[in-house]
């Protein structure tokens, strides 16, 4: 019996032996999971710091330059300084701030400025033989405007359409405010037709006129310059100085002009 206890209670050491490395290795197991867990538990506990996501600036594309060169502007007309060369036609317009004092001339208001002028230039055409009469003068912007209407209306009459009626009234009557009749300083002699060209008074004026300081305004060669058609009935005061000169370089008003700005 002592010896059969005694296999028995090695048997039993010996399980409980090795039920006490399984406890230990099962704890030791279940130690690691808890270490393992905790460090894992641990990490997922810190916090997560995740980049912003970096904007970049858009890059604006700068404007384009436009290379296009503005259209200029057209200055005023710069008139010259001198009263008698005062420039109005259908470009110009008179000057708002233009002054005259009219006196009448046979029934005709003209600026007193050329009246004596006008007066000798008339004697003298008149001891030559010449028939010469002043048809018209000055005139108001408001005057222009009735016979600029008046020719247009005759022209409708004779079949014209209204705009082609103006266009071509408008080639020898000036736009109210671009007529020089507004200045005072020009006159139309006689009956105001291209009949007058053939006259004996208008040889004597192409002659004479300039030694009065009077011009013609609107010679034939001068139509593109001038911006109207040929009219012998109409001359123009600019003084006797400018009258000769003009008549000697054969050049008109607007070309004069441009020459004394050289």
């Amino acid at each position: 019996m002592h010896r059969e206890y005694s296999i028995m209670d090695r048997v039993g050491s010996h399980i409980e032996s090795v039920t006490r490395r399984r406890d230990a290795k099962q704890a030791l197991f279940s130690a690691f999971s808890v270490v393992a867990m905790l460090c894992v538990t641990a990490l997922l506990a810190q916090p997560h710091f995740m980049q912003e996501p970096v904007e970049v600036n858009a890059v604006t594309e700068p404007a384009p330059v436009s290379t296009a060169v503005p259209a200029a502007t057209p200055e005023p007309f710069r008139q010259n300084e001198e009263y008698d060369l005062i420039l109005v036609n259908g470009e110009v317009k008179i000057p708002g701030d233009f002054e005259l004092r009219t006196r009448v001339f046979d029934g005709v208001e003209v600026n007193t400025v050329m009246y004596d002028a006008l007066c000798r230039l008339m004697d003298a055409g008149r001891a030559d033989g010449c028939r010469l009469w002043v048809a018209s003068g000055y005139r108001s912007v408001d005057k222009q405007a009735e016979i600029l209407e008046r020719a247009v209306q005759n022209r409708i009459k004779d079949g014209m359409s209204e705009a082609d009626a103006r266009a071509d009234a408008l080639l020898t009557i000036q736009k109210p405010g671009h007529s020089e009749h507004h200045t005072g300083l020009a006159v139309d002699f006689n009956d105001v037709s291209y009949t007058f060209e053939n006259s004996f008074e208008y040889a004597w004026l192409k002659e004479n006129a300039a030694k009065y300081g009077f011009v013609e305004r609107y010679p034939a060669d001068k139509a593109e310059t001038t911006g109207i058609e040929y009219e012998p009935w109409h001359f123009r005061y600019v003084g006797e100085a400018h009258a000769k000169r003009m008549d000697k370089l054969g050049v008109c008003l607007e070309e004069y002009l441009s020459l004394l700005e050289e």
